[in-house]
């Protein structure tokens, strides 16, 4: 092989610059103890990383950078207390001759790697790891591709299709298995990415948020949606404990299970009237930077590995312009690298815009918003039925669009109304009509009377009140009387002397 076709190795100045790149942005997070360390020596002066444990690594000579390119090649950065991990876990990151980032933990458990490597890779900067390979590697190319950018060999720029585009040919794919779509709820929120959940004020969109993440908390299902069984982690800017306490008490009672079964399952985090935005602004009211919040969220994540994020509301995690194109896209983009680094959905919660809310499109802002996810769902009230909901899906890049699942609020929880379970509403006004029926035979048996008309004898409510109600609202026994009566199964008849005259509801 000639002198020209021989590899170039990468020079000392280079690798000094990756070393302590790497080492400042970890130290700047503060999520390890970093240091730049001397690995020991092979009999030849090479780096000898077998032998590379925590007890064998020195300071650098006079704390600096080796003279000698040989000694050079042993420099590295060690990573002890990591957040998450065991005292004891540490990790090494060094460069090799082909100027390539290697790392290994060298000391520590090996449950501990997937935490300290997520959080390794995210403070370095990393792009969102691809599968094949580990979070530290993406990361470490992420930062020498910043440091190092390729620079033509001439005045000519280089072809932009050498640099950025990496085609694949499809005849490649042939014989290898379609991998499956994954889905937090199938066909409605995928896994990986984010969804954005809109609804009016009031709608109770943050109740169908936490309905579904104590539903995947639990691997139960819920509105005849099946949630992906995984930990679930609620960040609610919008309310408070004691309103998350209420309603989550709502919750485990509909699904009969008690609070005490989502101990290590669930997180919650109460943050109403706290200062809790992910991404704000700089000084010059131009770009969109990630706060100490955003940092904080990742740390818990990091931890806690759930399979659903929901953050409740985007007007308390934004704090940039909504209208803004580019600073919609990079917060957006924000959560989808949270999403795909640490292989979880996230939901994020917003209000429409007064136009989104005339139009039944339920945006806001920016069109950004809608472009920048790959679902939406829009929660909207029935103008006729205050109890009536209507989950909509607007937008799926993976699925169908336009299903709609109607929900009916009911003793503070969400319960099928009409769609894809088998509580449809057919199911719904049978089981009305035979509470109904049996709750009125016992009334009449009783000697109790109950009347068509509105008052202190209303049927529809005195049954409501009764405790053979099975949780019948008023309202859909008033409807219940209705068709009962339309089809003469009860009739109201009228009794006693002219002058005292008495009418009640009875059975054919």
């Amino acid at each position: 092989m000639t002198s020209s076709a021989q590899p170039k190795l990468i020079s000392s100045h280079d690798r000094e610059a990756i070393i302590f790149g790497l080492c400042d942005r970890l130290w700047d997070h503060g999520h390890c103890i970093t240091n730049v360390v001397l690995a020991p020596a092979k009999e030849d002066g090479s780096p000898d990383w077998q032998r590379a444990a925590p007890e064998c690594l020195e300071s650098l000579p006079a704390d600096e950078w080796p003279d000698d390119d040989q000694t050079a090649r042993r420099v590295a950065v060690s990573d002890d207390g990591i957040d998450g991990c065991a005292r004891d876990t540490s990790y090494l990151l060094w460069v090799d001759d082909d100027g390539q980032v290697q790392h290994g933990r060298i000391a520590g458990l090996a449950d501990d790697e997937a935490i300290a490597e997520a959080i390794i890779a995210r403070d370095i900067g990393a792009e969102p790891p691809k599968r094949e390979r580990g979070r530290v590697a993406q990361a470490a190319e992420k930062l020498r591709q910043d440091l190092f950018p390729l620079k033509p060999a001439n005045d000519n720029a280089p072809p932009a299709a050498a640099l950025s585009l990496k085609p694949i040919d499809p005849a490649e794919l042939a014989d290898k298995p379609v991998p499956a779509r994954q889905w937090y709820i199938d066909g409605l929120i995928p896994a990986r990415n984010v969804t954005l959940l809109s609804g009016d004020g009031g709608t109770g969109k943050s109740l169908l948020a936490l309905q579904i993440a104590v539903a995947g908390a639990l691997g139960i299902s819920t509105l005849g949606l099946t949630p992906q069984q995984g930990r679930t982690l609620v960040l609610a800017a919008e309310d408070d404990q004691d309103e998350i306490h209420r309603r989550l008490a709502d919750i485990c009672r509909e699904h009969a299970v008690g609070m005490a079964g989502l101990r290590d399952r669930m997180l919650v985090i109460p943050a109403a009237g706290e200062d809790v935005e992910l991404a704000s602004l700089d000084a010059s009211r131009r770009h969109l930077l990630p706060t100490k919040v955003y940092e904080a969220l990742l740390d818990q994540v990091a931890l806690f590995r759930p399979s659903l994020i929901v953050l409740d509301t985007s007007a308390d995690l934004f704090g940039g312009d909504e209208i803004n194109r580019n600073q919609v896209r990079r917060f957006i983009g924000m959560l989808r690298a949270l999403a795909i680094a640490f292989d979880t959905a996230v939901v994020l919660l917003s209000h429409p815009s007064v136009q989104g809310m005339q139009t039944g499109t339920g945006t806001s802002g920016s069109t950004a918003w809608n472009n920048s996810v790959r679902s939406r769902l829009y929660l909207t009230a029935d103008k006729d039925d205050e109890d009536l909901r209507v989950l909509k899906g607007m937008k799926s890049n993976y699925g169908r669009k336009g299903e709609e699942l109607r929900l009916r609020w009911r003793d503070g929880v969400f319960v099928i109304d009409d769609g894809r379970s088998t509580a449809s509403s057919a199911l719904l006004h049978r089981k009305a009509a035979k509470v109904f029926l049996e709750v009125l035979g016992k009334f009449n048996e009783q000697g109790i009377n109950v009347s068509a008309n509105t008052g202190p004898t209303y049927a529809p409510k005195r049954i409501a009140e009764h405790p053979d109600a099975d949780g019948m609202s008023k309202k859909v026994l008033a409807e219940a009387m209705q068709r009962l009566m339309d089809s003469g199964q009860i009739r109201m008849i009228t009794e006693g002397s002219k002058s005292r005259q008495r009418s009640r509801l009875i059975a054919s």
